[in-house]
């Protein structure tokens, strides 16, 4: 069935049972210390064994870096950060993993619970919830008919009490780890995948860091690209740095700027393990009005974002992280865009900014395409921008009608991309313009993936159908809606028209909304799906937002076959 939230969109959302891809592993068997030949026309049975999943481990921006003057006394109405800023997490994991496992970089736990309480963080949720409406407002039938949106029915997906202790709202004091690991000695052995998502959130209400910063955790890399940040005049890009890891990692990082390759004072610093290093780019790199950054580390594997935070004057103009995103391809789709109707205090301000840079040594024009909910969208006067070979570009997108938008990038040569989304709000009593909020947003791959939802906040799953060239089809899959403590609390089938995007209120998807762990995408055929959810949260003077990409699905048991090989092993 389709939603006709949008009639003209093509978007849909309806019931449907999840079947979710796995990871592929391989199994080597290694035979020494003697020597065998098979038999002439004889052979071994083939055998097969189920090879475990690795655990999968998040690292976890902590709280935000704050201002040097900070902490030196002085008048506290006048101070950059007024308000103490609230840094939570949320993790959620399912029945398919043992108890999810959040610690500090020291290794001590964050979690509020032993293993054997874990039933007390179970969220109060009746067994046979109310109906759910979908975003177009038409029923969706009694739960009671599908077993798998009935918390507790014991249907596929559903996990036993108390089977993984989320943590939910937890406070961080610094960068966290968070593991999941397949449940010790029951791993499933029918290909389904466990869950494993994590996200940080960070609120300052005042101050010149007022705003919602918001970031899934991500797993520990070598090469990772934060497109996005600035050090110019009211701005401060801060490269954090966080090795999870117990062996020492080397960090290089190289940094374009609008004016092309920047030439770094220092570009290098050595992360000892299980340590953070911080590094304020306006030293190295001066003022750049805008960034790209390359992060590559030898030895070792680090996490690396951007702490992006700007003012305009002595005005809050921002705060959020720059995350990794895709690396440098000839397409790169940028989902969660949304544009407010402007008016006559927010005319030219609303709409979003795409960051483009092509990082190697050839121009190239870059063609760009926005899909909203009617298809894509006309660009006049940038459906197609000249690139020079490392040098930035941010490009404007003002002036679109309000919808929810994916950006669509498209060269002859490797690009990255990523996107800024402007909130206006009220000016405070001393300030001579409008306060902003700005949420930033990387480019992803798409298709199946996790993400946590924080709690206490109004969250939108905005979903584009992104195909080959000129082709059309249907970008088709399913939506999960879990409990922190991994119960599938909902399925719905998902339907996007090639070329469009659609959007839709959690809350609209399952009722209780305080009961929301995480959603799920499980992309099944068709266009690839390119999704993220935005994340809100409205005070007197504006609403703060941040826009969360997803994490990739987590392992799954696979079957290994074993075969005889008729070479002779030498020991």
């Amino acid at each position: 069935m389709r939603s006709t939230r949008r009639p003209r969109a093509g978007s849909a959302l309806s019931k449907r049972s999840a079947t979710v891809a796995g990871f592929v592993a391989a199994l080597v068997l290694v035979v020494g210390a003697g020597s065998f030949q098979t038999p002439a026309g004889a052979s071994l049975p083939v055998l097969s064994v189920t090879v475990p999943p690795a655990a999968t481990v998040l690292t976890c921006p902590g709280p935000l870096e704050l201002p040097a003057e900070v902490g030196g006394g002085g008048d506290a109405e006048f101070s950059p950060v007024p308000v103490a800023p609230v840094t939570r997490l949320t993790t959620v994991g399912n029945e398919k993993a043992d108890r999810v496992d959040v610690r500090r970089l020291d290794g001590t736990s964050l979690l509020p619970t032993d293993p054997d309480t874990a039933d007390d963080l179970e969220p109060e949720t009746d067994s046979s919830p109310d109906p759910v409406d979908p975003p177009n407002g038409d029923h969706t039938g009694d739960p009671s008919v599908d077993p798998a949106l009935a918390p507790g029915s014991g249907a596929p997906g559903s996990a036993a009490p108390g089977s993984s202790s989320p943590a939910v709202g937890v406070e961080l004091t610094a960068p966290a780890v968070v593991r999941v690991a397949p449940r010790t000695g029951g791993a499933p052995a029918d290909g389904t995948a466990w869950l494993a998502a994590a996200t940080t959130m960070v609120m300052v209400t005042a101050g010149d860091l007022r705003g919602l910063a918001g970031a899934s955790c991500q797993p520990a890399g070598v090469d990772q690209w934060l497109v996005g940040g600035a050090t110019d005049d009211g701005s401060t890009a801060h490269l954090v740095l966080v090795n999870p890891g117990t062996t020492p990692a080397r960090v290089v990082w190289t940094v374009w700027g609008a004016g092309g390759p920047v030439d770094l004072t220092s570009d290098q610093v050595l992360v000892a393990p299980k340590a953070t290093e911080v590094v304020n780019l306006g030293g190295p790199a001066g003022p750049q009005k805008a960034l790209v950054t390359h992060v590559v580390a030898s030895g070792g594997q680090v996490a690396a974002w951007v702490q992006d935070c700007a003012i305009t004057g002595f005005t809050a103009a921002g705060t959020d992280f720059v995350v990794a995103s895709a690396p440098p391809a000839t397409r790169q789709s940028v989902p969660g865009l949304v544009v407010e109707a402007e008016s006559a205090d927010t005319a030219g301000l609303v709409g979003p900014t795409l960051r483009l840079l092509a990082p190697g040594d050839t121009d190239t024009t870059a063609h760009l395409q926005l899909y909203g909910a009617d298809g894509p969208v006309d660009l006049p006067g940038v459906e197609s921008v000249a690139l020079s070979a490392g040098t930035v570009l941010d490009v404007p997108l003002g002036g679109l009608p309000a919808d929810h938008y994916t950006a669509v990038v498209d060269a002859d040569v490797p690009v990255v991309a990523a996107a800024t989304v402007t909130r206006v709000g009220l000016p405070g009593q001393l300030d001579p313009v409008p306060r902003t909020e700005r949420a930033l947003v990387a480019s992803t791959p798409g298709g199946t993936g996790t993400t946590a939802v924080p709690p206490d906040v109004t969250a939108t799953l905005v979903v584009g159908a992104v195909t080959e060239g000129t082709a059309e089809g249907t970008g088709e899959g399913t939506v999960e809606i879990i409990s922190p403590t991994g119960k599938v609390l909902a399925t719905h089938h998902l339907s996007v028209d090639s070329g469009t995007t659609g959007a839709w209120p959690v809350a609209n998807l399952f009722g209780a909304a305080s009961d929301i762990g995480a959603i799920r995408v499980v992309a099944t055929s068709g266009a690839t799906l390119v999704w993220a959810v935005l994340v809100e949260t409205t005070q007197d003077d504006g609403t703060l937002a941040t826009i969360l990409t997803p994490t990739g699905p987590s392992g799954a048991p696979v079957a290994v076959p074993l075969r005889d090989d008729p070479a002779i092993a030498q020991g």
